[in-house]
């Protein structure tokens, strides 16, 4: 009895777990086994994975360093909801980076990214797996990088802790590789020498407030929609 009990419970904690997608790019990267080692029963969590991974090594050690994890191949992923769910990408590589801000879905990672967006779902790039600059780079090239992650930042994505519930006030705008560690750290982003305000800056404002902002200031349609939703009102000085 106590043992039926027992397992009614864990199914019911399981069906009411938020989905958590991790999206894995076609080769393995370290940074995986400590994201992967991270993670609890909290959430209900599907690795999206290379079909050829499937079945081998790589996929062992998946389910080894996170034994809660269930692997789904990116064929079978297309019967996926995205609706509700949250999407993290552990480790992203700087040209996926390029096309999901550009909209350019022409690999398995931007079209997924893609299919969250238009699902209003939640995408959360962790900010150790994007790819360092070396500091060779010119400068031109290295500011066209960074502004490609700012424009992320437009489409609400987060980029920093993978959980929600590690989230710190400016959490958002930690400084992106290459950048000093108080370059983002302001009360929205900045793309083009434009203000951006995004969801998270509105969950921080008080109910029924005015808020003053410059002019030429982007505020995203999920800032708009929380703003709407605390009475918020912004006011262009």
């Amino acid at each position: 009895m106590v043992m039926r009990i027992v397992r009614q419970v864990l199914q019911e904690q399981q069906h009411s777990a938020r989905r958590l997608y991790i999206i894995f790019e076609d080769s393995f990267d370290v940074r995986y086994d400590t994201f992967l080692r991270s993670l609890t029963g909290d959430y209900e969590i599907c690795a999206v994975v290379p079909d050829h991974w499937l079945g081998s090594p790589l996929a062992q050690r998946i389910t080894a360093s996170c034994t809660c994890c269930k692997l789904i191949g990116r064929t079978a992923s297309v019967n996926l909801s995205a609706a509700d769910s949250l999407t993290v990408y552990p480790v992203a590589s700087r040209s996926g980076i390029v096309k999901a801000a550009l909209g350019i879905c022409d690999t398995f990672e931007t079209r997924w990214f893609q299919r969250c967006l238009s699902a209003g779902a939640e995408v959360r790039i962790v900010l150790s797996g994007l790819e360092p600059f070396t500091g060779n780079e010119p400068e031109p090239y290295r500011e066209r990088i960074l502004s490609y992650y700012r424009i992320l930042l437009t489409y609400d994505v987060w980029i920093g802790s993978w959980d929600p519930r590690e989230e710190v006030p400016d959490a958002r705008f930690q400084a992106l590789p290459g950048e000093n560690h108080d370059t983002l750290r302001v009360p929205a982003a900045c793309v083009s020498g434009r203000q951006i305000i995004t969801a998270a800056d509105a969950a921080g404002y008080a109910a029924g407030s005015k808020v003053s902002i410059p002019e030429g200031t982007i505020i995203t349609a999920l800032a708009q929609e929380r703003a709407a939703e605390k009475d918020i009102q912004f006011v262009t000085r």
